[in-house]
């Protein structure tokens, strides 16, 4: 209570004095003149200071914010190195992007060659067809010894695909050495988007009318034949050499899995069955070893 009471009474007497005006007075030394008189109130002092306090904070902050004085302080930047910091802030973003999207295609190659893919994706097309060719390995009642042999090779090189496709990104070889293996051009037509890894294109597109044979780049067997949501009907071949050739976007498709085929006979039909702007075209890759070459490196386009 005694505390109570010293608060009361220490309240009373600033409400008392709060107005209470005093005269401040400077006299001269020498003639005890008065010089200058001030009449001040406790109010007054309070007023002066907080307003002088306010005025000086919003100068300071005008100064740091609009002077170069700023670029003094921590914190701040200069002009270039904003616009730098910026740039490399929208190139971060880039890259992300990029990388995604290489995640996403990778793990859809791996979906892909594994035959993973489930009915949620969508149903196939209505002109997707699969002719059978009388060639099948599958139902043939006897496998011979080379054909044996590029079956285990073309189990070999989708367990290798499978297991690069968990890296950071996406390894490219330099010019491989493929030996005993000359690919021919798997159709005509005009080349409208260039083999670019930095750009997630790990292959080529060629452009032709609606229907246009796509042929395969080289002797080989059938590994995969189905469609897919995104590159629609695909078609993938495993040749000698741990080379592997696909073929997206397809109309139509040829040839059933586990066919042998020759080097240009035909496996589909040039379309636009995939999630793209690009209209009728084929997409080609090239891959040795489970990395994308270039294409053009080994073929030449009519």
């Amino acid at each position: 209570m005694a505390d109570i009471k010293k608060w009361r009474h220490f309240w009373k007497r600033i409400r008392i004095n709060w107005k209470v005006k005093y005269d401040l007075i400077i006299l001269n030394e020498n003639t005890h003149e008065e010089s200058i008189n001030f009449r001040l109130s406790p109010r007054n002092i309070f007023v002066a200071v907080t307003v002088s306090a306010v005025v000086l904070i919003a100068l300071t902050a005008v100064i740091i914010a609009f002077t170069p004085l700023r670029y003094y302080i921590p914190g701040y930047t200069t002009p270039n190195e904003r616009k730098k910091y910026e740039a490399m802030a929208t190139e971060m973003k880039d890259l992300q992007s990029k990388y995604s999207k290489n995640e996403q295609y990778m793990a859809n190659m791996s979906k892909l060659l594994n035959e993973d893919f489930k009915d949620t994706l969508g149903p196939a097309p209505e002109n997707t067809e699969a002719i059978s060719d009388g060639n099948a390995l599958a139902d043939a009642a006897e496998v011979s010894e080379s054909e044996m042999s590029l079956r285990e090779e073309a189990g070999d090189l989708l367990k290798t695909v499978s297991a690069r496709q968990s890296n950071d990104a996406v390894a490219v070889s330099a010019r491989a050495d493929i030996q005993n293996l000359f690919l021919q051009p798997p159709t005509t037509g005009t080349i409208i988007t260039a083999y670019s890894v930095p750009q997630n294109q790990y292959g080529i597109d060629v452009a032709n009318q609606l229907g246009t044979l796509v042929t395969s780049a080289a002797d080989g067997m059938v590994i995969y034949s189905g469609y897919d949501v995104y590159d629609g009907n695909v078609i993938i071949v495993q040749h000698h050499d741990n080379v592997l050739t696909i073929y997206k976007n397809n109309s139509q498709l040829l040839k059933n899995k586990g066919a042998k085929v020759s080097a240009g006979e035909p496996i589909a039909r040039m379309g636009h069955s995939g999630i793209t702007d690009k209209g009728n075209h084929l997409h080609f890759e090239l891959w040795h070893n489970g990395f994308p070459l270039n294409p053009l490196d080994y073929i030449t386009l009519k």
